[in-house]
Formats: structure tokens, sequence, C-alpha cells
């Protein structure tokens, strides 16, 4: 997936509205990762891949948004415990086959022989 859902409810979500601005780009940041990793919500990253992968330090920052729950650990298959997305099946579902959607919507629109060519 090359895209996430960002709902605009966030601005009223205290979990959210109340980041500070560096907290805030950082979850988003994560968001990206977990996207590109396309593992639900498991970004597949330790603290210290992560502040290689940003080039930056996290650590003081992620502890933010550990504690406000919307992230949080979980042990990788190499026992290493990597940062993952809370509720990210919740917000991020697979999008239904638009194309099976649009060839039931075409052949009901078209099926009274109204079909233009």
């Amino acid at each position: 997936m090359k895209w996430f859902r960002l709902y605009h409810e966030m601005i009223d979500d205290p979990k959210i509205g109340t980041l500070s601005d560096s907290e805030f780009r950082l979850w988003v940041e994560i968001l990206c990762l977990a996207s590109i990793e396309r593992n639900s919500g498991d970004t597949n990253l330790t603290v210290t891949e992560t502040e290689w992968k940003l080039r930056k330090p996290v650590a003081e920052t992620l502890k933010k948004l550990l504690q406000r729950g919307i992230v949080t650990f979980q042990k990788r298959f190499d026992g290493e415990q990597t940062i993952f997305v809370t509720k990210w099946k919740l917000r991020q579902y697979q999008s239904d086959n638009s194309t099976k959607r649009v060839k039931k919507y075409r052949e009901k629109r078209f099926s009274n022989g109204d079909e233009t060519f």
C-alpha cells in the first residue's frame, strides 16, 4: 500500500490533538513506516533502527506516544522490540476491490439497453 488513511476527526481526538509538533510529526512518520512495511501496523523497526531510518533521535519523543497508547512495542521474530501502531487494523483496513464494485454498477446501469458505444 503506497498510502494510508488519515482521518479528519483526529483534530478533535485528545490523544492526537494535544501532541506537540515534534510528537505529531513522529507519529505521522511512524504511520508512514508502518504503511511501508505492510504488516498490520508493525514498523518492524526497533527504536535504534527507526532513529537511523528517520536520521534523528526519537527515543524521548517516542515515550510520549507510548504513554498515550497510540504506539506500543511488539516482539519481532528475533526477540527485538519493534514499534507498532495501535488500532492500525481498525483504521487501515483493506479496501474493497473497486473492480467488482464498478462492474456491478455498470451492469445495473446499462442493463436496460441504453449502453453507449
